[in-house]
C-alpha cells in the first residue's frame, strides 16, 4: 500500500472519529426526549399521599375497586433514604413512584464530594427497583420556606451545579430508569427572580413540574401573573418538556367548590400537547385540610372530569 493511499485512510478514521465525537457531544447538549410521556391528550393522574390513606383517596377519586394512580408521590427526611418510598410504590400494582427528595445543598456539601456515597446509594436503590422512577429533587427552590436549597442559604448557581452533581452520578451508577423533575413554585421569588433562573438546563432534566394551589390566590393571577401557569407552560414548551403539576388541591377551610377542581383540570384540558400529569396533594396538615375526601363537592367534580375519560392515565404508557 502506498503512502499516499495510507495517508488517505489515516485522514478518513480521524475524520470518522471526530464526526462519532461531534455526534456523542450533541447528543448530550440537546433534549433526547422525556421520559416516560405519554401521547399529546393523555395526562398520568398521581397523589401524594401516606400510604395508609391512598385507598381513601382512591375511593373519593371514583377510581374503583383495586385501581390506583399512576404516580405515588412521598418525602424523603433530609438526606433519607429513598427506599421506603420504593417499597412503598411497590405495593400497589403499576404505581410508579416519585421522590421529593429532601437534599440539603448548603455549605457547598453536594458539589464538594462529600455525600457522594450517600447519593451513590440511592441512584443504586432507584437503579434496583427497575420501573420508572420519577425524581423531584428540592422542589421549590425559587421559594423562601426552605433554606437548606432557598435564598440565601443556596443561590441558584450553587443549586444547580448541586442538581448537574446528583444527576450525573445517577447516569455513573446506571440510575437511567430516574426521570428527573425540576419543580418551582408559582411566581417570582426572592429578590424578583423568576423560576428560570434555577433551571439546571435541558440535558438534566426530564420533566418540568409546578407546585400550583388554585386558592392560593386569585384565579387571574395564578393565570397570568409573573412565573404564574401560563409562562410554566410556555416555559415547558419551548423546551419540549412534558409539565407535570406536582402539587395541587383545594384547602379548607376555604370553601369547597367545584371551580377550584376545574381550575386545574381546564389548565390540562387547555395544553394538551404539554401539561402531562396532575398529582394531587391529598394531606390534613397546618391547619389546612386537602384530602379528596373532606371535599365532598370538589370530589364530585374531580370524578366527573376523570370517570370514562380515556385521556386519563391510571399507569404508565
Amino acid at each position: 500500500m502506498s503512502r499516499r493511499v495510507r495517508n488517505l485512510i489515516t485522514i478518513a478514521v480521524v475524520a470518522c472519529l471526530a464526526v462519532g465525537a461531534w455526534s456523542a457531544w450533541a447528543s448530550r447538549s440537546k433534549p433526547a426526549g422525556a421520559k416516560y410521556e405519554p401521547a399529546d391528550g393523555q395526562v398520568y393522574l398521581g397523589v401524594s399521599t401516606d400510604i395508609g390513606r391512598l385507598d381513601a383517596f382512591d375511593a373519593a377519586a371514583g377510581l374503583g375497586s383495586g385501581r390506583h394512580p399512576a404516580i405515588y408521590d412521598q418525602w424523603t427526611t433530609p438526606d433519607g433514604s429513598v427506599q421506603p418510598i420504593l417499597d412503598n410504590a411497590a405495593t400497589r400494582s403499576g404505581m410508579a413512584p416519585m421522590i421529593s427528595w429532601n437534599l440539603p445543598m448548603t455549605g457547598g456539601q453536594i458539589t464538594d464530594g462529600g455525600k457522594d456515597a450517600y447519593l451513590r446509594a440511592q441512584a443504586q436503590a432507584v437503579k434496583k427497583h427497575g420501573g420508572a422512577v420519577f425524581v423531584r429533587l428540592d422542589w421549590e427552590m425559587n421559594a423562601s420556606w426552605y433554606p437548606d436549597w432557598n435564598l440565601p442559604g443556596v443561590t441558584p448557581a450553587q443549586f444547580i451545579a448541586s442538581w448537574r452533581h446528583v444527576y450525573e452520578i445517577f447516569q455513573e451508577e446506571g440510575a437511567t430508569n430516574a426521570a428527573f423533575v425540576w419543580c418551582p413554585t408559582l411566581w417570582n421569588g426572592p429578590g424578583g427572580l423568576s423560576p428560570d433562573t434555577w433551571y439546571p438546563g435541558d440535558a438534566y432534566v426530564d420533566w418540568l413540574g409546578i407546585d400550583a394551589y388554585p386558592q392560593s390566590a386569585v384565579t387571574s393571577f395564578i393565570m397570568t401573573g409573573a412565573g404564574g401557569l401560563d409562562d410554566t407552560v410556555k416555559f415547558a414548551a419551548a423546551r419540549k418538556k412534558p409539565l407535570m403539576v406536582a402539587e395541587w388541591a383545594p384547602a379548607k377551610p376555604q370553601p369547597d367548590t367545584a371551580a377550584a377542581m376545574n381550575l386545574i383540570f381546564d389548565f390540562a384540558a387547555a395544553n394538551p400537547k404539554t401539561v402531562k400529569a396532575l398529582v394531587y396533594f391529598d394531606f390534613d396538615t397546618n391547619g389546612k385540610d386537602y384530602t379528596l375526601k373532606d371535599h365532598p363537592v370538589g370530589a364530585v367534580e374531580f370524578r366527573k372530569r376523570v370517570d370514562g375519560n380515556s385521556g386519563f392515565l391510571l399507569a404508565l404508557s
